[in-house]
């Protein structure tokens, strides 16, 4: 299936999002939501829900070292041939662990389904292109997708129960953007 359309399609969606474009795209996700919804804090809840749940899939393939499928058997292999370990997905992961974060933000309006939805067929595609690539095996993928699964809620739970609380009592008790020049706005008129 490495060839023709879905074979270039395959590739770009790999590439794009390898880790540092991943990190870019969630830096950017991240800015956008503190911009719309005037809140550092959701920022920082979404950033972390999706950094608790992606990042250690690199340790948990680092640990399994699983090998990655032969590439002498495609073909049609992948270049460059990929070194580390194939289980977990850290491409889907990825995806899933965005989709997740999402649907929490969204959750109670209109726009979670659609999350959902969205976010679901972007992890099936690519789950399939690193599939279709010989770059993991289907358990990869469906590891990755239960790993997101099982993680997020505790992700969620650590960034909004834990950590937030935390950095609130160190004096961040507005995090809303625009705050400050409103108390500084209020102190000069007063």
């Amino acid at each position: 299936m490495h060839i023709g359309a879905w074979g270039r399609t395959a590739d770009a969606i790999y590439l794009a999002l390898e880790p540092i474009p991943s990190a870019l795209l969630t830096l950017l996700i991240l800015i956008t939501i503190a911009a719309v919804l005037r809140s550092v804090r959701t920022a920082i809840v979404f950033g972390g829900i999706v950094a608790l749940t992606w990042l250690p899939t690199a340790a948990i393939k680092a640990i399994v070292n699983r090998p990655r499928p032969d590439v002498l058997t495609l073909a049609h292999p992948f270049t460059p041939a990929q070194v580390d370990g194939s289980f977990p997905s850290g491409h889907t992961a990825f995806v899933a662990a965005l989709t997740i974060a999402f649907w929490f933000l969204l959750r109670g309006t209109r726009g979670a389904s659609i999350a959902l939805i969205a976010g679901a067929a972007s992890t099936v595609t690519v789950g399939l292109a690193v599939v279709s690539d010989g770059l993991h095996y289907p358990t990869d993928v469906m590891a990755s997708i239960a790993w997101a699964i099982a993680m997020a809620p505790t992700a969620r739970w650590i960034m909004v129960d834990v950590i937030t609380p935390r950095l609130d009592r160190y004096g961040k008790r507005n995090w809303r953007l625009g705050s400050l020049a409103r108390r500084r706005r209020s102190r000069s008129r007063g």
